[in-house]
């Protein structure tokens, strides 16, 4: 079992007695389908339908939580606030420690008692524990740090294992929004609609015709893909991709390991099958790797 800080993660939380009308017009998921016992994977678009977060939703202690990445939380806030007006709802930057639980078998005991689904919620008073959404062997905690260090042993920081939660999150096939690529993608250019985090089925919401009028027009043309270079070259979130036709895709997240540097990425469909390189002399070649779910665009060999 690896336990982490993720030191790089800030958590939101939406209280008031509206707090799900009010998400169910501002999120991409079905808030219904979130309770106390189950989590979902979200998105919330701009009007242009273009990605301010992709996270996980928590309903826990009379409020919804959504952990996100540090660099996006406070204009996250202060975006999703524009739009309470008479609503009953406080959002604000939560004053707790985000962590993480990591392990190797979909069984082992020292996970907290839960059911075994992604989305699985367990939580008490002090700290709450859901099963992330593609990969059910890690679990995301929300807890003070005193709590976290009491009854999982989280102790500090490690840049190191927090590295290999983002690594996780790549070869899960589950995206990130960071500063660098905030609005640079609608929800299916990172696969929301193959994550089950989109409900086509809801009413309206921010972003919404958008979405829809991309997923019933057919109208897919990018979609993320998982990819490997040897080394580590100087690529980052929202850093370009090549092909010899030129800009091929931009960079969702990276991280390092042990054969290099693995990315996801959102790749232009029509690039698929061409050479791809980290860079634009054509340097560092990327191979493509396999994701946990098909891509539908792309026919069977």
């Amino acid at each position: 079992m690896q336990r982490v800080l993720l030191a790089s993660y800030t958590a939101i939380r939406i209280a008031g007695e509206d707090r799900a009308t009010f998400l169910q017009g501002q999120l991409t998921q079905d808030v219904t389908v979130v309770s106390g016992a189950r989590s979902a994977l979200t998105g919330w678009t701009n009007a242009k339908g273009r990605l301010l977060i992709v996270a996980q939703l928590i309903d826990w202690q009379d409020a919804f939580w959504l952990p996100l990445p540090s660099d996006v939380a406070s204009q996250v806030v202060a975006r999703l606030r524009l739009f309470v007006l008479r609503s009953r709802v406080r959002i604000d930057l939560a004053d707790v420690e985000v962590a993480g639980l990591m392990a190797d078998l979909p069984d082992e005991s020292s996970l907290p008692a839960c059911g075994q689904d992604a989305g699985d919620v367990a939580s008490g008073a002090r700290v709450c524990a859901a099963r992330l959404i593609g990969d059910p062997n890690r679990m995301i905690l929300l807890g003070d740090q005193q709590a976290l260090a009491d009854e999982f042993d989280v102790t500090g920081a490690c840049s190191r294992l927090e590295s290999a939660w983002h690594l996780r999150n790549i070869r899960a096939g589950t995206p990130v929004i960071r500063s660098a690529t905030l609005e640079a993608f609608v929800p299916q250019m990172v696969n929301l609609d193959l994550l089950d985090a989109i409900s086509f089925a809801k009413g309206c919401y921010v972003g919404q015709e958008i979405v829809a009028r991309t997923q019933n027009l057919g109208r897919i043309k990018r979609r993320m893909f998982r990819l490997q270079c040897d080394g580590a070259p100087d690529t980052g979130p929202g850093a370009a991709l090549f092909s010899p036709d030129g800009k091929a895709g931009q960079i969702v997240d990276a991280a390092e390991s042990d054969d290099g540097t693995e990315m996801s990425a959102v790749i232009r469909l029509s690039e698929i099958g061409k050479r791809l390189y980290a860079d634009d002399a054509s340097r560092h070649e990327l191979r493509l790797l396999d994701l946990p779910y098909p891509i539908p665009e792309l026919k069977p060999a």
